[in-house]
């Protein structure tokens, strides 16, 4: 809840992703700062002025960042209406290293979905929810509607994080195909020399 400034200038913050993901999802909702800001004090119980959001959403490209406690994310998710993970995922394009850490912020993808050897004890903490009607409470959370818990029901973690993979791996693959696409077109500028692509570009476009 406080702001901190960041040591390097190459390395970004959790609290910075945040900030970003803020930004992105309430214009994407087309929410105000004053408008996110009542509607957090619904359930914080107290009223945030709009400079508070502003100071939220500025962590991200700002030299100080402001800190986000569990609890506030998670209200942030509720006003949004968007799992906690989307608070969470790395801004596009950027290259900078995690603070704390050093490493690379698509680690933050393992973080959130978790690393294949992690399961296990994702799997042993989901086997505490054992009494039934805690577990078609979450079931029905989960799809939207009240349903009897299915016999596997801890698998469906393991196959909802298998299809945010499988997006993330289509995803790139679409970037693979646009780099083949603009090496290939390069490639084409390398061999005719950029005056003479130039010029034949030209060419056509005044015979068309």
């Amino acid at each position: 809840m406080t702001a901190s400034s960041t040591p390097h200038n190459d390395q970004i913050d959790v609290n910075a992703v945040v900030s970003y993901n803020l930004r992105v999802i309430r214009e994407r909702r087309g929410m105000t700062q004053q408008q996110v800001a009542d509607a957090l004090a619904q359930y914080s119980g107290h009223r945030l002025p709009q400079a508070s959001i502003s100071a939220m959403e500025r962590g991200f490209a700002g030299a100080r960042r402001r800190r986000f406690d569990a609890h506030e994310i998670y209200l942030l998710s509720v006003v949004f209406g968007v799992p906690i993970i989307y608070l969470l995922l790395p801004p596009p394009g950027e290259a900078r290293r995690l603070a704390g850490t050093g490493r690379p912020i698509h680690e933050l993808y393992a973080a959130v979905l978790g690393r294949e050897h992690q399961l296990t004890d994702l799997d042993d903490r989901l086997a505490g929810l054992t009494d039934l009607d805690n577990v078609v409470a979450v079931s029905a959370d989960l799809v939207g509607n009240a349903r009897p818990a299915a016999p596997t029901w801890r698998d469906d973690y393991r196959t909802w994080r298998a299809q945010r993979l499988a997006q993330i791996t289509r995803t790139y693959d679409g970037l693979d195909e646009a780099a083949h696409v603009l090496g290939r077109f390069l490639d084409q500028v390398r061999r005719v020399g950029i005056r003479n692509f130039v010029a034949a570009a030209e060419e056509d476009h005044d015979h068309g």
